[in-house]
């Protein structure tokens, strides 16, 4: 058990004592929990008792997954121009290699057009991530509010956010939000249910080529001032181009998995609620 797990297990536990100093306290040893499983000085005390965790109702997130999927479409639309636009620059490149005469018009009409869909790719990459994170903390609040969780609900914004651990970290709570949700689906219709785990596997594979090829074309685009480096960042923004084609393809199809199996888990706990009340 990690210290992070120690301290929720702790937190549980009305024996606590937070020092500002040396940090939280158990109040029946005056140390910080070293246990693994259970506290064997809580155990020894009966008159101890957990403070439970209310659980909350669980919040809508269907429209987070259609917008969320809405936003890759869009990404996924404009990649497929932004192919065509690298295309073009790299054949006007590849011209001026030649020695075939190439006007100011076109060069500059080609900076311009590739100038505009820079922006309009930073906005729609900025968005859909706003709107995937979105859709990915919702999801695992409510997966922690139905069950315990491997990491505390702010870890499915934050993780993205944090150097290595945003390295395998999304990847882990995204396969634990597909495995709990069957696992909860399955104890309601008593049948097993398909898990996601490929794509979800496919996915985050095609992320981290798609993150390390991002990384050296914006690093060869700044320093791209020959002919040469130009055309040779130009073919490596094509790579790229087609890396994030079938990573938003995966992406649409896993939320839209996912967020399959989050509504008919809904269904099955709404119809048993009514059942138990009836």
């Amino acid at each position: 058990m990690t210290r992070a797990e120690r301290l929720v297990s702790c937190k549980q536990c009305k024996n606590r004592h937070l020092d500002f100093n040396k940090g939280l306290l158990c109040n029946l040893t005056g140390k910080e929990a070293d246990f693994e499983g259970k506290c064997p000085d809580f155990e020894q005390d009966a008159s101890n008792t957990y403070i439970k965790k209310p659980k909350e109702a669980i919040r809508p997130n269907t429209k987070r997954a259609q917008w969320a999927q809405y936003l890759i479409w869009a990404i996924l639309g404009f990649s497929l121009l932004s192919l065509i636009s690298s295309y073009l620059q790299y054949d006007l490149l590849l011209k001026v290699q030649e020695g075939f005469y190439v006007s100011e018009h076109e060069l500059t009409n080609n900076d311009l057009r590739e100038g505009v869909i820079g922006i309009i790719t930073v906005v729609l990459y900025i968005t859909s991530a706003v709107l995937f994170i979105r859709w990915f903390r919702r999801a695992y609040y409510n997966l922690n509010n139905r069950t315990d969780t491997r990491y505390d609900e702010g870890w499915a914004a934050g993780s993205w956010f944090v150097p290595i651990i945003n390295l395998f970290r999304p990847y882990q709570i995204m396969k634990e939000i597909d495995d709990e949700t069957c696992l909860l689906i399955q104890k309601y219709n008593q049948q097993p249910i398909a898990k996601s785990s490929d794509i979800i596997g496919f996915w985050w594979t095609f992320w981290i080529i798609a993150g390390i090829l991002g990384r050296y074309i914006f690093k060869s685009s700044l320093k791209a001032e020959t002919l040469q480096e130009l055309m040779t960042s130009t073919q490596a923004d094509m790579i790229g181009i087609v890396v994030d084609i079938p990573l938003s393809l995966l992406a649409i199809f896993m939320i839209k998995a996912i967020s399959k199996k989050e509504n008919l888990l809904l269904q099955l706990e709404t119809k048993s609620q009514e059942e138990t009340e009836i």
